[in-house]
């Protein structure tokens, strides 16, 4: 007999839940017509980047999150399977935990959130835990062809108590220790992905102290991941320090040299846009990532980037937008008024804040809107784009799981 406890751990590998607002009288596909959620985004990003190299080989290009993008995981191989049963085409499949190279030779960087505060923190240095689950895969991989399989991170299983409330109380602390192995674990192939192939790392932690703070861009320049951390809400939109961690007056042109960086997201805190730009333009971080709009709407015009590409102390830095790339929002430039869930088809449902929309990445027309994004970003004279809400592809596996 199934406990409490064994339920709620056979939800553990799955995706974290985002929104699940499903379009009215959503029907799900048959299971062999599901599509590859992951490969939609892969294709968009490699699209937007390769077009962006191509006009200007000094553009940089960074991505936030999406780290299940660059490294195979066991969701693929699943899709794969059912896609073809009989092994068919099994030789020109890549294999498990191989890198997407020709994605992540496209990006710079990739940015993570929580990779030094929160609930999913690394308690360790990056490389030891690289070292440590790569060596722990090879044993996997050792015992699996000796017919032993375990599961790439340990659960633990019950019962714990005859008493109902008890188990469900340890069922929800293991499932969430669980949830944090899992996270880092996908994580840490990411990130030694892209380190493998010589791009960057940053950061953006949110932290219940000052202290906790401090420690994070420390943790961030030991492991050469310069770390954007604050306190209090967990919103890119509070004016910033004019003194950052780790401050230099070096011209910093690539993401390779910069030792801090600021992402201002929304500026709708700053008043006017001419505010707005003084207020950035008087500190020293070495990049900064800003709305392609002050207050999702004024757009910010060549002069107004321009004074932004440099310091307060004189050297050049760079300056990117921020890009959303699965998510469409009422109150950005290019929303217009008559949209709505299904209108046009590539907004697929609500998300769970007012006026955000879960896009169809797999969409020609949201393709368009994008290409045309980017076009603007850089005829503003930007020096890259940070590509935003791009780890919807959980929410449509969510949506439409392959073990139903």
């Amino acid at each position: 007999m199934k406990t409490v406890l064994g339920v709620l751990l056979g939800m553990a590998l799955a995706a974290p839940a985002l929104a699940l607002d499903k379009p009215r009288d959503f029907m799900p596909p048959p299971i062999e017509r599901i599509p590859n959620f992951r490969d939609q985004t892969r294709e968009v990003i490699q699209e937007l980047s390769l077009y962006a190299k191509k006009r200007n080989p000094n553009f940089q290009v960074l991505m936030r999150g999406g780290h299940e993008l660059l490294v195979k995981g066991e969701i693929e191989v699943e899709w794969e399977d059912i896609r073809d049963p009989d092994g068919t085409n099994f030789i020109k499949r890549l294999p498990l935990r191989a890198t997407y190279r020709q994605l992540v030779k496209t990006l710079d960087g990739i940015v993570i959130d929580g990779m030094y505060c929160g609930p999913n923190k690394f308690d360790k240095p990056l490389a030891e835990m690289i070292k440590a689950r790569t060596e722990l895969d090879a044993q996997l991989d050792r015992e699996r062809r000796q017919g032993i399989h375990r599961p790439p991170t340990p659960i633990e299983m019950g019962p714990f108590s005859n008493d109902p409330a008890e188990e469900l109380r340890k069922a929800a602390e293991i499932r969430a220790v669980q949830m944090r192995a899992e996270t880092q674990r996908r994580q840490i192939y990411a990130l030694a992905a892209m380190r493998a192939e010589g791009r960057n790392l940053m950061a953006v932690d949110f932290c219940a102290t000052p202290a906790e703070a401090e420690a994070a861009f420390r943790a961030g320049l030991r492991d050469k991941a310069p770390t954007f951390a604050k306190t209090g809400n967990d919103k890119l939109d509070d004016a910033p320090r004019a003194h950052p961690a780790f401050e230099n007056a070096v011209e910093v042109l690539t993401i390779a040299n910069a030792r801090n960086w600021l992402p201002i997201l929304r500026s709708d805190r700053f008043g006017t846009k001419g505010k707005f730009v003084e207020a950035i333009a008087n500190t020293n971080y070495d990049v900064v990532v800003v709305d392609v709009a002050h207050r999702g709407a004024d757009l910010l015009v060549k002069s107004d980037i321009a004074t932004l590409k440099f310091k307060k102390l004189g050297p050049r830095r760079l300056v990117l937008a921020v890009m959303p790339i699965g998510r469409a929002f009422d109150w950005r430039w290019y929303w217009q008024k008559d949209w709505d869930v299904g209108n046009p088809a590539f907004l697929f449902a609500h998300d769970e804040a007012p006026g955000v929309f879960i896009t169809d990445t797999g969409s020609g027309e949201w393709k368009g809107v994008l290409g045309k994004y980017l076009t603007g970003v850089m005829d503003l004279g930007f020096d890259g784009v940070m590509f935003d809400d791009v780890d919807t592809y959980l929410w449509f596996e969510d949506l439409m799981p392959l073990g139903q």
